[in-house]
């Protein structure tokens, strides 16, 4: 599981944003990020999450394939 204060984590939220610039991007407290609220528009968070789910399957699936 990706901690949320790594590097790897803030990488995924840039590439996010770039991909999704045209959407309200205001970030929530950072202690709130633990609790899945990312960004101020819910939609936007929603769409995060679903980004860092695929990346995740992503990242697995090129581990099985590496082993």
């Amino acid at each position: 599981m990706m901690q949320i204060t790594s590097k790897e984590h803030y990488e995924l939220m840039a590439n996010f944003e770039r991909s999704f610039k045209s959407n309200r991007l205001d970030k929530e407290p950072k202690d709130l990020w633990s609790k899945g609220v990312v960004y101020q528009d819910g939609h936007v968070t929603e769409l995060f999450k679903a980004f860092r789910q695929g990346y995740t399957l992503h990242k697995a699936m090129a581990n099985l394939e590496a082993a």
